[in-house]
């Protein structure tokens, strides 16, 4: 990382995709960044004809010396040198199969500098990690303009407070922020709640009442978790979106609304518009500039940087509990994680594991136990499952842990930690 001129420019190999298989044969592209987004999909940033390939399949991203490969949720998934991946590290020259298609990967010697914030906060985010900085970088430069973005990632990663970020540092700070979750309300009352409603509209319908695109007109309205409208309502978001007008249910004219639109999503839109679960042409207008929230398993090193901003002034966790803490895969994300903090500084530091011990439930079902907190329960069956996972993965690989990485789906790394973590070895040739 070097410094520019009041910028922060990371320096990245680039990536060499070349299709040696399928439709698209012959094909090859040079891609700078540290990420690269292969599907059929038009925003892909290698687009591939194959029908059998996924609108978005996988990401490709460099970390340090290494491409990682992630199977983003793919129809029949993606294979690393004849082996089903989730989430994997690819040799140079590795094969990657999708669908029927096999690209070939290398990571070239030449390097391109790219442009990542300085800060280490954007609203309420935190993060001095690479993968946080790029997120800033393109939230500074959405935050000025009237662009309507979309946010993508897991639940936990903050995508609420990147849409309060970009609100807050736009010229609509002083307009309304209003808040329309997709999934909280019935589908029968969600047209309603979105575009208004007058007397009488419908059975129940007792009162006049502007929806939220009308509550939310000057300033901002953040649509989460979009992928859950139904798709018989979704045309008619699409045209509020391009005409910025909304018709109040069971009235006869329309009204003109300002409102800038952020929308959010725990799921992949791509994947649902492959299964014909969400409108193209409305992704395509919701995704004017798209945002991927990184989970924490992907920023492990902000780990201690958050703990000390969830501790709020108490006494510090030891730095024991804060390594463990940086040692764990974080289903739950950042939130995840605050409630952790918040249990270890009202029931003390969780105690640590001995080597080999097996911390899972009971005899019987899951082992529910009502006077343990449901997070803490919730990731003691999970310790639980992973070990187990791992104990068999390494046994039928004969103890070779990058083979039972491959088999799990996940980076050597991972493999590595998670074994030290439970106390396990490998013993074959690695």
């Amino acid at each position: 990382m070097e410094e520019g001129t009041g910028r922060l420019k990371l320096r990245s190999h680039r990536i060499r995709i070349e299709a040696v298989k399928g439709p698209d044969a012959g094909r090859s592209a040079e891609l700078p960044g540290l990420s690269v987004s292969i599907g059929s999909g038009g925003d892909c940033d290698f687009v591939l004809t194959d029908p059998t390939v996924s609108r978005l399949h996988l990401y490709l991203r460099i970390e340090k010396d290494a491409l990682r490969v992630s199977d983003a949720g793919s129809r029949n998934g993606t294979c690393i040198d004849g082996t089903q991946v989730r989430d994997a590290y690819a040799r140079p020259d590795s094969l990657i199969t999708l669908g029927g298609t096999t690209l070939r990967l290398r990571m070239l010697a030449d390097v391109v500098e790219l442009p990542i914030s300085s800060r280490e906060a954007f609203g309420q985010l935190l993060g001095r990690s690479i993968a946080m900085r790029r997120v800033f970088s393109l939230l500074e430069r959405a935050a000025p303009t009237d662009v309507t973005v979309l946010l993508e990632g897991e639940t936990g990663t903050g995508k609420e407070w990147a849409a309060i970020g970009l609100h807050q540092e736009s010229p609509r700070a002083e307009g309304p922020f209003v808040v329309f979750d997709c999934s909280a309300v019935a589908p029968s009352l969600i047209e309603s709640a979105l575009f208004g409603q007058m007397r009488g509209a419908f059975t129940g319908a007792t009162v006049e009442r502007p929806g939220v695109f009308e509550e939310a007109h000057g300033g901002t309205l953040f649509l989460d978790e979009v992928g859950e409208l139904p798709l018989e309502l979704q045309p008619k978001l699409l045209r509020a979106l391009e005409s910025r007008e909304v018709r109040r249910l069971g009235g006869s004219g329309s009204r003109r609304v300002d409102v800038r639109v952020i929308a959010a999503t725990n799921r992949s839109l791509l994947q649902d518009v492959d299964r014909g679960r969400f409108r193209e042409d409305l992704y395509y207008r919701l995704a004017v500039i798209t945002v991927r929230m990184p989970p924490l398993r992907e920023r492990l090193e902000d780990i201690p940087l958050l703990v000390r901003h969830f501790e709020k002034g108490r006494t510090p966790l030891p730095g024991s509990v804060v390594d463990a803490f940086c040692e764990q895969s974080w289903p739950g994300n950042v939130r995840e994680l605050r409630n952790a903090v918040e249990r270890a500084h009202a029931l003390g530091p969780p105690e640590p594991a001995e080597p080999g011990a097996r911390a899972g439930p009971a005899p019987g079902a899951l082992g529910v136990d009502l006077s343990e907190p449901l997070l803490s329960g919730r990731q003691r069956v999970a310790e639980a499952y992973e070990r187990e996972y791992i104990e068999r993965a390494l046994k039928e690989t004969g103890g070779n842990v990058s083979r039972a990485a491959a088999l799990a789906g996940v980076g050597r790394k991972f493999m590595q930690q998670a074994m030290k973590r439970h106390g396990l070895r490998g013993g074959g040739e690695d």
